[in-house]
């Protein structure tokens, strides 16, 4: 394994968003296993990801000789195929997977996941939206994460109103509802999360903030 982590990751389903995230793991030098029962998707991801394996995950004994029993976490990514989802969702659990992210097309497969027990979901295309949505009606939000139904992490461009004042009298939780997790300096890709009171904001940075998930589209930036 890397000497970076001693975490194994599987990536199940090798369609763009499965494949994806598959090189990106590996790209980082992280232990991933690659499995689709798609020899072609195989072969397509196996010159970035060296463990890469054709099996049908419908079949546990395959999954056992793959050694998909060793993970920590699972990405189970045929979002559009609710019951190979499903029959694979319920194999990782029978084999111990304590960690399983599923990709889910729509709430309803969602729903159908999470009650066989997929520990978390996601929809990758209806999060894209929302987030473009936002940056649509509040171009200063650079990105965004919404972590659960009422909060989300944002990066945005700071204020021309925060810059130059120490942050200890903005008063930016109390007028805009936000809490300040960190700064990004221009050209820097670091987050500075040693933001006190004294701190005083540039019109270059970045700031990482949390803020009622609710609150979003009306935030007041200017």
């Amino acid at each position: 394994m890397s000497e970076s982590s001693s975490k194994l990751y599987v990536v199940i389903g090798l369609g763009n968003f499965g494949n994806a995230i598959a090189t990106t793991i590996a790209n980082a030098g992280e232990d991933v296993i690659a499995i689709d029962k798609d020899p072609l998707l195989v072969q397509e991801i196996s010159d970035f990801v060296p463990n890469a394996v054709c099996a049908d995950s419908r079949d546990i004994e395959l999954l056992k000789e793959a050694g998909v029993q060793d993970a920590d976490v699972v990405i189970v990514s045929m979002g559009s195929h609710l019951e190979s989802s499903v029959i694979t969702i319920l194999n990782l659990k029978e084999l111990g997977i304590k960690n399983v992210i599923a990709k889910a097309n729509n709430e309803r497969y969602k729903y159908v996941m999470e009650r066989v027990g997929a520990d978390s979901v996601i929809q990758p295309e209806n999060e894209m939206g929302q987030r473009v949505g936002i940056s649509l009606i509040n171009p200063k939000i650079i990105d965004i994460y919404q972590m659960t139904n009422d909060y989300a992490i944002m990066e945005i461009k700071v204020p021309e109103l925060w810059c130059g004042r120490p942050v200890g009298m903005l008063n930016i939780r109390e007028i805009y509802g936000v809490n300040i997790i960190g700064v990004r300096h221009e050209n820097e890709t670091k987050v500075d999360t040693n933001v006190t009171r004294d701190t005083v904001f540039v019109p270059t940075d970045y700031l990482v903030v949390a803020a009622d998930a609710s609150r979003i589209s009306s935030l007041n930036l200017d």
